[in-house]
């Protein structure tokens, strides 16, 4: 359903009130041509056609340095662009994926789990200093890509913070020794993230932050939460990254709750959120949960005016699952909007 959705989004131009408030589609890729592991891989004959799109529609590739910096600052962002990131540093990267880099001469990120590199199957330290001095942006994905949101059996959680801010800070000292220079970006290992890790990485001077729920970044979006839309498994295909590239962003103000953790995973989370530039009831939205679940918006009127309420039918299946919300925006196109959820089996403060 939802695909059939945003196939629509291919034909439309990006709003003037969006455009001018700028957008980033920003990606998020793991492995090139390893067939071995499906659901995080993709072809390079597939990658190959994705950046040639981008070339014949006039779409600039960005840099996801430069956008960070712009979010945390506050600053204008580009009309439209499309953000290429890469997780794990996985060698096929390298071997597979670098080598279409380079032909089209796109900005790409990578970001680094420090303990894996130069084990089996990952890139050594060489290959990140080759490509990082070809203009490769490195980003730090902790040391040990450990689920970051639980504590470990019998840890409290002083202990639990301390162990959060001890794993990021060995890879940036990693980073350090091996590059020279430690990275201002981050990107969550499994999209997960908490309130308390988003301070963590506020105190080790971290700018931006990166999950891996769906969606468009625009210029009003928490710098600590940006989303990546996937492209592995079912998500590999040129026409998905064809409706992804122009989606437009569904802007929401502020939201209640924040964190994406579920305390009682016996009910599923309610969700509100504030959208001051949309107009109209509730049956403007596409609600959309996993694994068989369901949600729904309604009008909040507790809140106010601009104010909606989203709820699921029942719990939500598995440890992450999704509320996402399209909207067809009155001018055209399709407005897309995704908040992740998290049923972690011991997470800080339960």
């Amino acid at each position: 359903m939802i695909r059939f959705i945003i196939a629509f989004s291919i034909i439309c131009l990006l709003s003037p009130i969006i455009a001018s408030a700028g957008q980033i589609n920003s990606f998020i890729y793991h492995r090139f041509d390893d067939n071995r592991y499906p659901s995080t891989n993709i072809s390079v004959e597939i990658f190959t056609q994705q950046l040639e799109f981008l070339r014949e529609r006039g779409i600039p590739a960005v840099s996801t340095q430069e956008i960070s910096a712009k979010i945390a600052r506050g600053e204008r962002l580009p009309e439209s662009g499309v953000m290429i990131t890469v997780d794990d540093a996985y060698r096929s990267f390298y071997e597979a994926g670098m080598p279409v880099i380079r032909k089209f001469d796109v900005p790409v990120s990578l970001f680094i789990n420090t303990d894996s590199v130069g084990t089996p199957g990952y890139m050594s330290w060489d290959e990140i200093r080759q490509v990082a001095e070809e203009g490769v942006e490195i980003g730090n994905h902790t040391a040990t890509h450990a689920y970051l949101v639980e504590k470990n059996k019998g840890e409290s959680f002083p202990q639990w913070r301390e162990r959060v801010y001890n794993d990021i800070l060995k890879a940036q000292q990693a980073f350090e020794r091996e590059l020279g220079a430690a990275p201002n970006i981050f990107a969550y290992p499994y999209g997960e993230y908490s309130a308390e890790i988003i301070e963590i990485l506020k105190e080790l001077g971290f700018i931006a932050a990166y999950a891996q729920q769906s969606g468009v970044i625009h210029a009003e979006h928490d710098p600590f939460t940006l989303p990546r839309f996937p492209m592995g498994g079912p998500f590999a295909t040129l026409d998905d990254f064809k409706s992804k590239a122009v989606m437009k962003p569904l802007i929401v103000a502020e939201q209640q709750p924040f964190d994406p953790i579920i305390y009682d995973s016996s009910k599923a989370p309610t969700l509100d959120l504030y959208m001051p530039g949309v107009t109209g009831g509730a049956g403007q939205f596409n609600c959309f949960a996993q694994g068989g679940n369901r949600c729904a918006v309604s009008l909040n009127q507790d809140r106010g005016d601009g104010w909606y309420r989203v709820t699921g039918d029942s719990s939500l299946n598995g440890r992450r699952n999704k509320y996402t919300l399209t909207r067809q925006a009155p001018e055209g196109g399709w407005q897309w909007f995704s908040q992740l959820w998290i049923n972690a089996d011991n997470p800080p403060h339960k």
